[in-house]
Order: structure tokens, then sequence, then C-alpha cells
């Protein structure tokens, strides 16, 4: 029996397989450096793509608003970059009292004090810190609209702020294509309205035809959803970005600069990190979510799904390993899955009350049609049946139900021990 053992929460899950079944390992080889953290983001402010040092754009007198990601990001280590920007601007003249810290929650929910003293770090109590409300009308202002029709409804304080700065992180999105650059204007600090509006593009505009084609991880050209945030991020043409791109353990490299240029390069950074070429799409593939935090929930967890079905021929079997210790992740994704029965009555409620949610929810109900889905995990199975996952407690009881449905003593696979960032291409 082949051996192995995978990440599972704050531990991991082993699993045996018969000698018989023949697969490789899909994993990101790159050679992470060990550089301290505030090396790598002064050396990419040191040097900035497409854009002057940050501190010759400034001066005294000049106000300056810092959007950054809120705590379920904080593997990018905003207590620990922001302060480096605030020395950044002080350098150029600005002053602490006029920076204010604009936390882009799209739709989550509003910050704890503790939590805003964790993501401020040494800056907590001497900038201005606020939450980003989606619903508050009073601070939200009117930029324009896009050539698809999304309202841009953007803060006030960033589109009154003299200088507007991004940061964020970038990893691969199942919308958007990559996270980071522009989806801190939309979602980030946009009006539910917004949101809304953008984030439909992710379906097809052809009812019964489920999600749109063209959006996805990795995909950029014919992504109108993308295509849609940057016409967004032109309205308000912020002065300059600071993006992270994860490591293994932690933060891997930084870029900085144009709010375009610079994110280009750091998703180009990200590809060469976690895109892996395989010479097949394999009958299964075995896959954990890579843990904590990656697979708290199962919002966060079809992340996982999604990459590890991208390395399944059709019809293929998905393993994967995911706790989800807070169940579901978001309270309206119950009723997408169990109160609808179909996918056709799932895509006609969501066409008629879209949210991220619903929609995160949808796509997990249609991978798990496309694909056999075994999931091992703490959530209760009724959670996730109604759309026609298996549920198993042990990574070797779902191998050994699977090998109980095989005809054939062969099997080929691939297993993938980090499935939230390893991006497999066929």
């Amino acid at each position: 029996m082949k051996k192995s053992e995978i990440p599972y929460g704050t531990g991991s899950q082993s699993l045996h397989l018969p000698e018989s079944w023949t697969g490789g390992t899909i994993d990101s080889d790159y050679k992470f450096q060990e550089i301290p953290f505030d090396r790598i983001v002064r050396e990419a402010l040191k040097n900035p793509i497409g854009t002057g040092p940050l501190h010759s754009m400034v001066k005294t007198g000049e106000t300056v608003c810092i959007v950054f990601s809120d705590i379920t990001r904080s593997w990018q280590r905003t207590d620990d970059y922001l302060p480096i920007l605030a020395e950044e601007l002080q350098k150029g003249g600005v002053e602490l009292k006029d920076i204010t810290l604009l936390c882009a929650l799209g739709t989550h929910r509003p910050h704890s004090e503790e939590e805003k003293k964790q993501l401020a770090g040494s800056l907590y109590g001497k900038c201005a810190f606020v939450d980003h409300d989606c619903d508050d009308s009073g601070n939200l202002v009117s930029v324009g609209t896009t050539r698809r029709g999304t309202e841009v409804e953007l803060n006030r304080i960033a589109v009154e702020a003299d200088h507007v700065i991004l940061t964020g992180g970038i990893v691969f999105h199942l919308m958007a294509g990559y996270s980071g650059g522009r989806k801190s204007i939309l979602p980030g600090i946009s009006s539910r309205k917004t949101i809304m509006q953008n984030h439909s593009l992710s379906l097809s505009p052809v009812p019964g035809e489920g999600s749109h084609p063209d959006i996805g991880c990795d995909k950029i050209k014919g992504n109108h959803l993308h295509e849609d945030l940057e016409e967004a991020i032109d309205m308000i043409k912020p002065s300059f970005l600071l993006n992270i791109i994860p490591g293994k353990k932690g933060p891997g490299a930084a870029v900085a600069g144009h709010y375009r240029e610079a994110h280009i390069r750091g998703y180009e950074i990200l590809k060469e990190f976690y895109k892996i070429s395989i010479p097949e799409k394999r009958e299964l593939v075995i896959a954990s979510a890579g843990g904590f935090p990656g697979d708290i929930n199962f919002y966060q967890s079809v992340k996982s799904m999604i990459n590890g079905c991208e390395a399944l021929k059709p019809g293929g079997t998905l393993i994967l390993a995911s706790r989800c210790p807070e169940g579901l992740g978001n309270p309206l994704m119950e009723e997408m899955i169990r109160e609808y029965p179909d996918m056709a009555s799932r895509e006609n409620f969501l066409r008629n009350n879209y949210t991220i949610g619903r929609f995160i929810a949808y796509y997990g109900c249609e991978l798990a049609d496309r694909f056999n889905v075994l999931f091992v995990t703490d959530m209760d199975e009724k959670d996730l049946t109604p759309a026609g996952i298996s549920c198993f407690r042990s990574l070797q009881e779902a191998i050994d139900s699977y090998a109980g449905t095989r005809e054939s003593e062969t099997v080929k696979y691939w297993l993938i021990p980090d499935a939230s960032h390893s991006f497999p291409s066929a």
C-alpha cells in the first residue's frame, strides 16, 4: 500500500492507496526564498512598476486613503505592511492625521475593535480606521456607469481623497480570474448594488446555461466580469498599488506601482508559483484544501473544488479533504443547496435573487453535477448531500468507498496536497 499525508484543519489525514493504482503529485516546485516580509515589501516599494516611488508622488497637506483587505485575508499581514506604507508617505511629507485606513469589506461583516488592532498594527489609534459599509448610502458616491450597465458607487472617503493606494493579495479567483488590483475597488469599497450588478456577470446571458463559460480561475480574455472591474477602477484611477503574492508559509512576493501594470506583473508571478502544467487529466483526484484557513468553511473550499476538478477527466471523481469547522460559511448558501432540488431551479432562483454567497453555493453544486464529489469533512452531511456531494469523516473511508465502486483494480490519479493554491493546467 502507498501511504501519504495531507493537511486537514490544523492537522492532517493519512491515506493508503492500492499498489495497483498509479499517480503523481500536483504541487508547486517553486523554491521559495526565506526572505523577511518587511524586506519583500520594501524591495517592491523601491522598484515600482510603471510609476515613480510613492514618496515622490505625495506632498504635505494631501489626504491619502489606503484601501486594504479584511480579517479573512489575514495571511497578507496588513499589520506589517501598512506601517511601511505610512513611513513612505511620511517621507513625502504626508502626516499620519491625513491618512485614512479604509477596509475593503465588500459585503462582509464589520470588524471588532480587537480585529482592527490586529489589522492596523502600530498604526492603530494614529490613523483613522474605517470599515466600508456597502449599504451606507450617505457615504457612497456615484462615479459613472460601465458599458455593461454597472452603476459604480464608491466609498466617499476614497473618491474625495487626494490619493488612493490599493493594497491586497493576489490569488486565483473563480470569477475575476485573479484577485488583487481592481477587486479592492469592486467589490471592496463599492455599494451592494454595484457589487451585485458586476458579479451577476458571472452567469451566462442565456438562461439555462448556468455560469458564464468565460469566467473562472486564470481567465482574463473574454471575461466580462473582469473587464467590468477594469472599467470601474479607471473611474477612480488610484495613485499607487501594493499587492502581496502568497508563498508556501505566508507571503512569498510583492509588487508595487501602477494599479494595472503592477497587478499584471503580480498575477504573472502567481502563475509562476502555482500554475502547474500536467500531461493529462485523470479519472481520480485526491486533494486537500490545504488545511486551515483554506478549509475553514465550504465557501472557501469551493476554490479547492474548482482547482481539483481542473485535473479531472469529464465525469471523474474528486475526493476533497476539507474540515469546514464553520460549516457552509454563509447563511445564504443553505437555501441554494437545500431548498432547490435541481440545477435548473437553483439557477432560476439565483438569477432573480443574486448574491455572492448564493453564487458560490451554485458553483459548488454545478461542479458536483459535472463530477462525482466525495467530501471528507466535519460538516453535517445534510448541508451537502442535497447538492449531490457524498460526505465522509475520514479520507481513507472515502478512498475505500470509491475503490468499492470500481470494476478494474487499476486507477490513474492525481494527489493535490494544497488545492487552494495549486492550479493544474493540462
